[in-house]
């Protein structure tokens, strides 16, 4: 009964002698394997799944908010952009309202008539295959303005007028038209007069001219080069550079009847009047 006693406090100064151990941490991400056995595989026959690595957290300052800055090329583009497309819409409605309100229409132009008060052929040296042309013409050509609210501006036309066809084609001449203003509705005729002095020819232009005059055969043609302009009451508002090309017809078609006229503006753009 007296020994148990002893033994308890040989135990108690034993546990009191042993010194005292200080608990170790563990690093992060260790894994006891005593503690946490791994746990049991799957059954044959089923399939595992990857085991998807965490995404690592981050601090929000490591990411931070892009900022959209504008660079100034973008702005003035942008600008630009805008401007333009209200600039062309308002073109585009004063343009309607101008074609509503006054329905413009192109100029009538013809080729009413040709004549000649002369028309004469020399002959030069004997045998050399030429002779020489002395002739005087008159070719009238009719503009007619069907606007009713919008006059034309014609300004100073550079006119030729050309005989014959093909390679028997022959300058008559050209001259300088004064230009003229032309109100809405009015008819103007135009008197265009050329000459020619001691023309060089070949003998068999001249003999198919001289043929074709007489049996009136002769095709007539007319060109011109000059500006018009658009005018609203006295006010001219649009001038563009155009040219004519009249005729193309014989004589005796031209005596029934006036030969239209072709407009050409921006050299490319043809028009029939």
């Amino acid at each position: 009964m007296d020994q148990k006693p002893a033994n308890i406090a040989t135990d108690e100064e034993m546990a009191a002698e042993k010194p005292l151990r200080p608990a170790l941490q563990k690093p992060p991400g260790f894994r006891d394997d005593q503690q946490n056995p791994p746990a049991s595989e799957p059954p044959s026959g089923t399939a595992t799944l990857p085991r998807r690595r965490p995404r690592p957290m981050h601090p929000a300052s490591l990411y931070p908010e892009k900022k959209h800055r504008w660079s100034r090329c973008r702005v003035f583009c942008c600008c630009f952009c805008i401007v333009f497309a209200v600039i062309l819409l308002l073109l585009l409605v004063a343009g309607a309202v101008f074609f509503l309100w006054y329905g413009p229409k192109l100029p009538v132009v013809r080729l009413a008539s040709f004549r000649t008060s002369s028309f004469n052929f020399s002959s030069g040296k004997t045998d050399d295959g030429w002779s020489f042309l002395t002739a005087d013409a008159a070719t009238m050509l009719d503009f007619r303005n069907p606007n009713g609210k919008l006059g034309f501006y014609y300004g100073d036309a550079d006119v030729a007028v050309i005989l014959g066809e093909k390679d028997f084609e022959t300058n008559l001449g050209s001259t300088k038209v004064k230009g003229f203003f032309e109100k809405p509705g009015n008819r103007t005729a135009v008197i265009v007069r050329t000459r020619v002095r001691t023309l060089q020819v070949d003998d068999p232009t001249a003999k198919r001219l001289r043929t074709e005059l007489k049996s009136k055969k002769l095709l007539v043609k007319v060109s011109a080069k000059t500006k018009v302009g658009l005018a609203v009451g006295s006010r001219r508002i649009v001038t563009l550079g155009v040219s004519l090309k009249c005729g193309g017809v014989r004589l005796q078609t031209l005596d029934s009847q006036m030969a239209k006229c072709t407009i050409t503006v921006l050299k490319w753009i043809k028009l029939r009047s």
